[in-house]
């Protein structure tokens, strides 16, 4: 049997406007048009489409995106990887402020401030052995105790560039 009405267009009730289907569909007027544009819904007349023709072709359009992007359960499973990541990260940073509030731990930046303190301490002292030594021992020349501080000027100088 030959189908005589094949290629009739589609009954007035079967068409709906491009606004009217965003509307139905849950999207804009523009995304309907850049389906048309793209050949996922097949425009009748200008801003016109099948109502019926439309809707099935959306949902076929929909389902082969999620087939391709790995369907409901890969994106359930990223969700909950993700999620997982983030509660671990929350308490990772939880149990560190816990252990700072406690003390059994301190700031980076408050021990690299008290080393400072205490190398300035230990530089100033060792800067100053050659003078109370110069003074305790006499029988020391002037050229002795240069001597001597050329050598921890030296010295710290060599342990300043090994940093």
């Amino acid at each position: 049997m030959i189908d005589l009405f094949a290629d009739a267009p589609p009954k007035k009730l079967d068409t709906i406007h491009e606004s009217e289907l965003a509307v139905l569909l849950g999207i804009t007027a523009n995304k309907i048009r850049l389906l048309g544009r793209d050949g996922v819904l097949q425009r009748i007349a200008p801003a016109r489409y099948s109502r019926n023709n439309s809707v099935l072709a959306y949902v076929t359009h929909l389902r082969t995106s999620l087939a391709s992007s790995g369907g409901l359960v890969a994106a359930d499973a990223k969700l909950k990887a993700e999620k997982i990541r983030v509660a671990a990260a929350q308490a990772e940073k939880l149990e560190m402020l816990n252990k700072i509030a406690r003390g059994e731990t301190v700031r980076a930046d408050q021990v690299v401030r008290e080393w400072r303190g205490v190398l300035s301490d230990v530089r100033a002292a060792l800067l100053a052995v050659p003078s109370r030594v110069g003074s305790e021992l006499s029988h020391l020349t002037a050229h002795d105790i240069a001597a001597l501080d050329a050598e921890i000027r030296r010295a710290l100088e060599g342990l300043a560039a090994n940093e």
